[in-house]
């Protein structure tokens, strides 16, 4: 990792000391917050709240307290150098959120690299894929992150063999995506949870119905890491990517990329080859070894060889914090919130005037609805200080942990009136 230490003996003026003093307080500020409302009133630790009705979750998560003091910490190091120990605390946060993660996803962490966002995981998969490069083929669907879908689109028109299948009544049917695969579908590429209405992609059949064709699995678990629970390997996908911002109550620049470990540098070859060669030859070293050829190479062994190298530190610093949030309440708690939530929601609502769209309300944090009234969403929304995704002809609600029934009421009242 590279040290931002201050230069040694570098003079500080009083203010530049007061501010050093002053963001240690807040840093303790903060964290005794965590401590103390954690488990009372996790929205206490969401300023946000206290200023809109935030029901979008699924477009990201606003910022916390606990995420905001491993922000603070990390910056202490990047202003104060890595002594009185903190280099070694940024080094443990980032191991321990390489761990958090795993343990959030049912995985190992030798199979969690540190990429920037999720496109940037899924990348990595149609690079590297040696199938698709000898003309194999990608299967996905319409319900597929449109940021995906705009990627793959590229790759058809560059001449990549791309089907795309259409969902019916806003569902996937499962036979029409085995339709789709055959003997030289070399990936499926899908959402676990649609960031469009909340579906639940049936990964496990699906992973059957492609891994019997040969084909790979490659997951978008954007919607679902963080707020349900996950087991990657029981899901039967072969990749999985997610960026931290959404349910993990993290910032932008920093996502994570699962590999199954048994694919690693064989199905999946190297990315980047990360890492520094080290000249094995005068005048680089007085004493060059015989046996190591020009250059020292020593590659990563396990999912960090798909790392591009530095990383995010003040973003993983960060979500070291929140994935122990998440740990502490319990993924299967979260959701059973969200899900009450939209239970209300649902029932408050005339579905003469708004049309649910979710065919799977019941068990994911997202739900949509399209209007079937004349209506100024927008205005009304805005009236009651409300923030959700859409407007116009439809919209998108994810109520996370830091709502309560009063938002959903708040809503309804600006729907409903």
């Amino acid at each position: 990792m590279q040290d931002h230490a201050a230069r040694p003996g570098s003079p500080r003026s009083p203010s530049l000391r007061r501010r050093e003093l002053v963001a240690a307080g807040l840093g303790a500020l903060v964290a005794a917050a965590c401590r103390s409302t954690r488990p009372a009133r996790p929205r206490d630790l969401f300023p946000l709240a206290d200023e809109h009705v935030f029901l979008d979750a699924a477009g990201g998560t606003p910022l916390s307290r606990f995420t905001e003091a491993g922000l603070r910490r990390y910056e202490a190091y990047w202003r104060l150098g890595p002594g009185g120990g903190r280099g070694e605390a940024v080094t443990e946060a980032l191991s321990e959120t390489r761990a958090a993660f795993a343990r959030l996803v049912g995985a190992r962490p030798g199979e969690i690299a540190f990429v920037p966002c999720t496109k940037a995981g899924e990348q990595i998969v149609l690079d590297g894929l040696p199938a698709l490069r000898s003309g194999g083929n990608v299967v996905t669907n319409d319900m597929h992150f449109a940021g995906s879908l705009h990627n793959l689109v590229g790759l058809r028109r560059a001449g990549m063999d791309v089907r795309i299948v259409r969902a019916v009544d806003w569902d996937v049917p499962l036979e029409a995506m085995a339709a789709a695969i055959d003997e030289r579908t070399a990936l499926v590429a899908v959402t676990l949870v649609s960031n469009v209405n909340g579906r639940v992609e049936p990964l496990p059949e699906l992973a059957e119905i492609a891994h019997a064709q040969g084909a790979h699995v490659y997951a978008d678990i954007i919607q679902a890491a963080g707020i349900v629970p996950l087991d990657l390997r029981a899901l039967g996908v072969d990749f999985a990517a997610c960026s931290g911002y959404k349910w993990l109550f993290g910032p932008h620049g920093a996502g994570f990329f699962w590999v199954r470990e048994e694919l690693q540098g064989t199905a999946l070859p190297d990315h980047l080859f990360p890492g520094h060669a080290v000249h094995n030859y005068e005048p680089w070293v007085a004493a060059p070894d015989p046996d190591a050829g020009e250059f020292v190479y020593r590659p990563p062994q396990d999912a960090q060889r798909y790392q591009p190298g530095h990383v995010s530190y003040l973003g993983y610093s960060a979500l070291r914090e929140s994935l122990r949030f998440i740990e502490s309440l319990g993924v299967e708690n979260l959701l059973r919130h969200s899900v009450r939530l939209n239970r209300r929601l649902v029932e408050g609502l005339d579905p003469e005037r708004y049309e649910l769209l979710s065919p799977h309300a019941d068990r994911s944090p997202i739900v949509s609805f399209r209007t079937r009234v004349a209506i100024d969403l927008g205005e009304s929304v805005r009236a009651k200080r409300v923030a959700v995704a859409g407007g116009g002809a439809g919209f998108r609600v994810s109520p996370a942990i830091y709502n309560d029934e009063s938002d959903i009421d708040r809503l309804l009242e600006a729907l409903n009136g």
